[in-house]
């Protein structure tokens, strides 16, 4: 990781700060954090809602208000600095993967900035494909799922003509809003297909078979480098008296969120768990596993801010999500706490329903497609919202379990613990019927694993710290909590 720009002018460890944006695809944040009297200290000072719109281009993100959003939170940042006594040293911005912006040669962005959610089905640009899936899978690491951005990227070629633009990923388009400078990290990149995760480079391979080869696509920089000082202009508009730059953190939220994950430490000791929006689990590994196993097994290898992320990619508790707001008002999902609260007191039920089920991905009617779901399952649900939740909390944990089961069959070991990072980490239920599943330890927490990353990697650039895990490990007393298996409460899912 490259040091920062302006060394004679570093404050005292004690008096930097760092800001993170940590954009999710449910909720964007800004958390300010830093090394005071010693110990690691994190403030969200800003948060702001997330969602797709329908628009007549297709499901889309209101993108430059979410950009405004950043500015609010940033603005907030520098002010707590300024009451604090301590100098924002560095801002770095992660966000959800696959989704891109074009921008033109002046660098404005083309928007709206299409969602993931609104893929369409990828079956003629597969057709019209040269490589085979194993072909492709060997050199990306990435199996063929309908939000990948070269896929998509190619059924929109199909219409227009992209010579004269650049893709961008989305923490690469704030990157450019704060610094006018353009490039990409390999985490954010190895999330298209279209990344090489054993070179850090894009194949032109896969590139030309897409028919993408004349795209412009951006430079790639190491994770901690610095993309750039701030825009005069935005610096002003912070209210800055000071450049600051900022670091090409994981652009990834998932590599953010495992930046603690060393292979050489962790590999074959301990699997992974991110339990947000998405879901993922799998285990960091020191090269790539392209085998016909891992591609049949679903499993994606994603640059880490360390090594690979070997990962299976779940729907998560984007299910709950929206039906919380499917029950709620207009403006207000439901409250998931009673709900939440009446679900622990349940027994398990095995009888559990796929969490990685490609109906479960687009938006509106989720509890309609639970109960289908179910019912296929041979969980016929009662009237009642808990019920629903009951599933979804039980399916979870069962995918996560199966998924484990999984990645030890990829890495050839049996792993001694299971790490859950993510909003996820904070439900009782989920981490508990994990632990029993497996008869393994899981270790939940941080929930804000992602802007902890973020600012890790920062403060590791800029030498405060060795490594990311190290803010991780300093964190773990009073952010993790520990579920240990109980062998009189072993329970047993039903599906293979």
């Amino acid at each position: 990781m490259t040091t920062r720009m302006d060394p004679q002018h570093q404050a005292p460890a004690a008096e930097r700060a760092y800001a993170a944006v940590d954009l999710g695809a449910s909720s964007g944040r800004v958390v300010l954090g830093g090394l005071r009297t010693r110990r690691w200290h994190f403030e969200e000072v800003h948060r702001f809602a997330n969602g797709v719109s329908d628009t007549a281009a297709g499901l889309a993100w209101d993108l430059e208000q979410l950009f405004e959003e950043t500015l609010a939170g940033l603005r907030r940042a520098v002010e707590r600095c300024a009451a604090d006594g301590r100098r924002l040293s560095g801002i770095g911005v992660d966000s959800w993967g696959v989704d891109w912006v074009l921008v033109a040669p002046d660098g404005t962005p083309e928007l709206p900035g299409l969602s993931y959610r609104g893929a369409p089905d990828p079956a003629p640009v597969l057709a019209s494909r040269s490589l085979d899936p194993g072909a492709v899978y060997g050199i990306s690491g990435i199996p063929d799922q309908a939000i990948n951005t070269g896929l998509r990227l190619a059924a929109r070629s199909a219409s227009r003509d992209l010579a004269d633009r650049q893709l961008l990923f989305i923490p690469d388009l704030w990157v450019l809003g704060l610094t006018g400078n353009r490039g990409s990290d390999p985490t954010i990149a190895s999330t298209s297909q279209l990344l090489d995760p054993r070179t850090d480079r894009f194949s032109e391979t896969l590139l030309r078979d897409l028919g993408l080869d004349g795209l412009a696509m951006p430079d790639l920089e190491a994770v901690g480098a610095i993309a750039g000082p701030l825009r005069e202009a935005v610096r002003d508009g912070l209210g800055l008296p000071h450049d600051v730059p900022v670091f090409r953190v994981a652009g990834h939220d998932t590599a953010a969120a495992f930046a603690f994950a060393d292979p050489a430490r962790t590999e074959g000791v301990e699997a992974l768990v991110s339990s947000g929006t998405w879901s993922l689990v799998g285990a960091a590994v020191r090269e790539p596993i392209t085998t016909e196993q891992a591609e049949r097994l679903g499993f994606s290898n994603e640059r880490g801010a360390d090594g690979v992320l070997l990962l299976r990619n779940l729907t998560g508790l984007w299910m709950l999500q929206e039906c919380l707001r499917e029950w709620g008002g207009a403006e207000e999902p439901a409250d998931p706490a009673p709900l939440l609260d009446a679900v622990e007191r349940r027994e398990f039920d095995s009888r559990t329903f796929d969490a990685s089920a490609p109906e479960l991905l687009g938006t509106g009617d989720m509890e309609g497609r639970l109960r289908t779901l179910c019912a296929e399952a041979g969980r016929p649900l009662d009237d009642s919202r808990e019920s629903v939740v009951h599933a979804i909390i039980d399916s979870l944990a069962v995918t996560y379990a199966e998924g484990v089961r999984a990645t030890e069959q990829l890495i050839g070991t049996r792993v001694q613990r299971v790490r859950i990072v993510g909003g996820g980490s904070r439900n009782h239920r989920l981490c508990r019927l994990t632990a029993e599943l497996l008869q393994r330890p899981v270790i939940a927490g941080p929930t804000e694993a992602s802007a902890i990353g973020n600012i890790a990697v920062q403060a590791t650039a800029d030498g405060i710290v060795a490594s990311p895990s190290a803010v991780f490990d300093a964190l773990a007393p009073e952010q993790t909590r520990v579920y240990e298996p109980r062998p009189d409460r072993i329970v047993q899912e039903s599906r293979a």
